[in-house]
Formats: structure tokens, sequence, C-alpha cells
């Protein structure tokens, strides 16, 4: 730190100076990211409430109605009559939130969770700090988990099984309603890691795409993970997580003896309300017809890039369930490397040697039309 400070004119020009160091989504260059440019209205109300601490919500009652609002939102698009939740760091914190109320409701001395082959990553920490055994289940030929898979890995030390509705590295919506009834069997809880696909899949449906039931409408599913910072446009950080009743809460509270309020229910102890009310403005401003717009013009654009591909003879991983698409080279590594030359910033996945591309709201047609005719030119021999 230095000794005397600088003028708050040059602060911000050394900032600004440093942020262009930054990549820009509304470059069009950022391929790979679950994350976008925030919605304007999310940007002005996140400003608002900089100082806002969930955290001690007695002193920002405001802040915390426009939490529960969106929880409302939340619950209400997911068929959650009764459900209870919060706003919470991202993804990790919630499906954290979910397996730390699974393991203590269980009360088994040896916990064991089933996940599938293509769980998200966060699940290896989030075993790692419960002290969970991890159990993993195969995937069929659609990279989907196989249901006779997890079953055949329940024992009496099982706490939860995890269901992905849009994996992180291609987009596939687990079978979610065939996990809910061997959940239900087993009398175990089905977590369903819904960060990406929460606010995707319920506005598919609203489009006449064909998906299958994910969320609470399903007995089996007592907590879902959903992240406005995602698709919902908002500012990060903003992760959600929902529970199927607020029995599920006595599971982790914590007594906080000198604050405003008497239990905290989440793992960070101060979150900012900005996440809440950058969420609430979003929510507000676009409602569900503006949603439902959005994931339609993803949607387009994913159908575009997907048969662009295969016209020039790249083999999808899969046919695009979300907005997300996977295609395979002769050497899909090399031309991750080759894209990311001229600037395109893809992601290539080890485990299915692939190329991946996340279609957010950032993008348009022209990005696209740009990154296909770059992609034209440096591609080596096409996989058959």
């Amino acid at each position: 730190m230095r000794n005397k400070g600088l003028s708050r004119k040059t602060v911000l020009a050394k900032l600004g100076k440093i942020q262009r160091q930054d990549l820009k989504y509304e470059d069009g260059k950022i391929l790979c990211s679950m994350c976008t440019t925030p919605h304007p209205a999310a940007r002005s109300a996140h400003q608002l409430f900089l100082s806002s601490n969930l955290g001690d919500a007695g002193l920002f009652p405001g802040s915390l109605r426009l939490e529960k609002e969106v929880i409302n939102n939340l619950s209400a698009l997911l068929n959650g009559k009764d459900s209870v939740g919060f706003l919470v760091s991202g993804g990790t914190e919630a499906n954290l939130l979910a397996l730390w109320a699974a393991r203590n409701r269980a009360n088994v001395s040896k916990p064991e969770v089933i996940l599938p082959e293509s769980a998200h990553f966060s699940f290896t920490k989030i075993c790692d700090l419960l002290r969970l055994k991890a159990v993993y289940a195969s995937l069929d030929s659609s990279y989907r988990v196989d249901p006779s898979s997890v079953e055949k890995s329940i024992n009496k030390n099982t706490v939860a099984l995890v269901g992905t509705a849009g994996t992180a590295e291609i987009g596939v919506i687990d079978p979610i309603d065939k996990l809910s009834e061997i959940a239900s069997d087993h009398r175990v809880h089905l977590h369903v890691d819904a960060a990406f696909g929460g606010l995707i899949i319920p506005f598919l449906k609203e489009i006449d795409c064909n998906t299958a039931d994910f969320d609470f409408r399903l007995e089996g599913v007592k907590s879902v993970t959903v992240d406005p910072h995602k698709m919902g446009m908002t500012t990060i950080p903003a992760g959600g997580i929902l529970f199927r009743d607020d029995s599920y809460l006595d599971c982790v509270k914590t007594e906080t003896p000198y604050l405003t309020e008497e239990f905290q229910y989440t793992f960070v102890g101060t979150r900012t309300g900005a996440s809440a009310a950058a969420t609430y403005a979003v929510f507000e401003s676009l409602g569900r017809e503006g949603f439902r717009n959005t994931i339609a013009r993803c949607m387009k654009l994913t159908k575009l890039l997907s048969s662009s591909l295969e016209a020039l003879s790249f083999k999808l991983v899969s046919q695009p369930t979300l907005n997300i698409v996977a295609f395979r080279s002769l050497n899909s590594k090399l031309l991750s490397e080759k894209l990311r030359e001229r600037g395109w910033l893809v992601s290539y996945v080890p485990r299915l040697d692939c190329i991946r591309i996340v279609v957010m709201p950032h993008l348009r047609r022209r990005h696209l039309a740009a990154f296909l005719k770059d992609l034209s030119e440096i591609a080596e021999p096409k996989i058959e």
C-alpha cells in the first residue's frame, strides 16, 4: 500500500487502463463462458445496493424483501409450491448447501453421494469439504447419466443422488424423471444441478421445444441449483439454491448470536444485497416474455451454428439440447489452439475430445459468421 493516496481521477484512470486488458463479451469473441453481459437494469440496480449486506439482513429489510421476491420468482418458475431458498455466491455454494443438507438429514456414519460422470467439477471440491464419498454412475450413448447405473450404486450409506439439467460440458439434460423415481423408491435426496439450464428449460417448454420435467414437479426432487448470473443475465455473483420446503433449512442453519437475525442458512456469511436487486431488476424488466424471446434467439443461433458446422463436415458430439454446441475434428485440441490464436475463446473438453461453444445472449449472427469464416480457413481435415 502506498503511503499517500492518489486522486480519484488518477485511480480511475489507472483502473481504466487495466480494465482494457480484460476481454469484453460485447466483442463476440468469448464463446466459452456461461456468463454474459449484464442487462442494463441489473447494472443500475447493483449500483444502488452496493452497501447492502444480506448476511445481516435485519439492517437491510428492503434488500431482504428483494431476495425473497427473486426466490419466489424462481420457485414459481421451477414449480416449487412451498420451496424456500437463497441467493448465494454461485453454483458451487448452491451445490454445497444441497449436499450439506442431504448429508446432515441422512445422518449416516460413512456418507456417499452418487454423481454422473458428467457432474460439474464443483462436486469434487464439495465432496472433499463434506467428507462425502463420491460414487460415479456411468453415462449412456447420449452422454446422459444411466439410471440403472445410479440405482445399482445405491447402498445404506447413500445420502444423495445428483442429476444435471444442462451439463456444463455439452448441455445435455439427465433423465431427472427416472432419477426422481429411483430417489423416491429408495427414500434418498435427489439434487438437481440446473445452474445453467434452470433459466432456460422452462422457457424452452414455452417455445414448443420437447423437454422433460426436471424440477419440483417431480416428487423425488428435493433441491435445485439455478444461477441467475448465467442465463439470468444479472451481475456476478448471483447463484441460487432452492429446497422443496423449509424442513431442509434446519440441516444447514448456524446461530449468529451478535447479528440482527438469529440464524444464517448459507455458507458464505456476508452476502451482497446488490445481487438480489440486480436479479430482481432483470426479472421485472424482462418478464417471462422477455426471457422467452432471449432464449428463442439463442436457440435459433445455436441451430444455425450447429447446422453450419455440419455443413463444414465437422462431427457434432450430440444434437444441441440447450444453447451449447460441441464438435470434433481430427485434432480438436490443435484446432482449439488455432482458434484462440485468432482471438476466438473456445473451450477444449479433454474428456470428450471436443470443442465447446456456449451461445450466450451477447452473441450475434455476425459474430458467428466471422467465427465460421475463420474456422473454415484454418480447419484441418474433418473427422468422419
